[in-house]
């Protein structure tokens, strides 16, 4: 959470409070309510990076005209790895904020396989200026199993705890080797125990019964890898969050969606691990999957909700996911509401465009 200083507190308290102009705002629209599920027609009033007004009419410094569109929280991608879409972490906020995506929880995996702690360095050095709040899980598992596959790296607790706390990086990403944790394998268990406290991301296909209850009984408290409803019904009863995966080769949204409800959704959420620049291109990335899930017969407020403060929540990101006087100002403006066609990002308070894009510092490529 960024500490904001004195002056930036009052000046969006005035703001709120509508006795002086905002910074920002969006102007004759609607927005989606996510606790109500109401379509709330107001103007969404912004300072800095914060929401500060809504349920009411604002002037602003700057204002935008959103008449007939709607407003929903920006979208977070609860588990992927960037490189996985073949893009550089820069090149990868360039294609996806279009596309409505504002926070993205990243592995390195892949590349930190290859090339260790170097991989790690270069991620934390892109994600300190992309556009997208991009926040990097630190990979759990490298060599994914110990003594079964060959890599270019070895990372043991110890490598990892230096990068912990690096305000981009929020615990301990997907732990696949659950044979190791079954095992209590040493490496395993020192890993577990450094990062207890924070969040544990886990890897777990078609894991249920007794052995799903000792994997959650060691912190771990997300999972992408349900393929069924009842899995994923298990899942989510007994305390995890159930990320709905859906990316170019491993998809799993037509098998979940009649899991995903109004009553379910805070314990679910969308990711694409990992969704390819042609698919992208040609279908959208989780405004897809959004769109998608609500022709499956989601309701709206269910897709919405696990796209945004769901996925959000289950991170610990408490400061985004509702437009709500006080959050983040990451907000996408729709042109349409059901079939979620993007017509404008906002991120962190700033309107997205080429000029933002073109702003960013460069960050020196990889290599060993």
């Amino acid at each position: 959470m960024v500490q904001r200083s004195a002056e930036a507190i009052a000046r969006a308290v005035d703001q709120g409070r509508g006795v002086a102009a905002a910074d920002l705002v969006l102007k004759g629209g609607r927005f989606l309510d996510l606790v109500t599920g109401e379509l709330v027609a107001s103007d969404v009033a912004i300072s800095g990076d914060l929401v500060v007004g809504t349920f009411g009419d604002y002037r602003g410094v700057r204002e935008i005209d959103v008449s007939g569109k709607v407003i929903v929280p920006g979208f977070v991608d609860s588990h992927l790895h960037v490189e996985s879409s073949l893009l550089t972490p820069q090149e990868f906020d360039r294609c996806v904020v279009p596309h409505g995506v504002t926070t993205a929880i990243c592995d390195p995996h892949e590349i930190a396989n290859v090339l260790g702690l170097p991989a790690f360095d270069f991620f934390l050095r892109s994600a300190e200026t992309t556009v997208l709040d991009l926040r990097i899980m630190l990979s759990s598992c490298v060599p994914s199993t110990d003594h079964l596959e060959t890599s270019g790296a070895r990372l043991e607790a110890g490598d990892l705890l230096p990068h912990a706390d690096h305000p981009k990086v929020l615990g301990l990403a997907e732990f696949m080797n659950y044979p190791g944790v079954f095992a209590h394998d040493p490496n395993c268990l020192a890993k577990l125990s450094a990062f207890s406290g924070r969040h544990l991301d886990g890897h777990a296909p078609l894991m249920r019964g007794y052995d799903l209850n000792g994997y959650l009984a060691a912190g771990i408290r997300t999972d992408h890898e349900a393929t069924r409803a009842d899995e994923a019904l298990e899942k989510i009863r007994k305390g995890m969050t159930v990320l709905i995966r859906e990316g170019s080769v491993s998809k799993d949204l037509h098998a979940l969606a009649p899991v995903l409800t109004e009553r379910t959704s805070p314990f679910m959420a969308f990711c694409t691990d990992d969704r390819n620049p042609l698919d992208i291109a040609e279908e959208g990335h989780l405004d897809f999957v959004i769109r998608t899930a609500i022709e499956l017969g989601v309701p709206p407020l269910a897709a919405y909700r696990a796209a945004s403060w769901s996925a959000a929540r289950a991170f610990r990101l408490h400061d985004r996911g509702l437009v709500a006087p006080g959050w983040r100002a990451d907000l996408i403006i729709l042109d349409d509401f059901e079939d979620c066609r993007v017509a404008r990002v906002i991120s962190a308070g700033r309107p997205v465009d080429e000029a933002l894009f073109a702003a960013r510092p460069k960050v020196a490529p990889i290599g060993r």
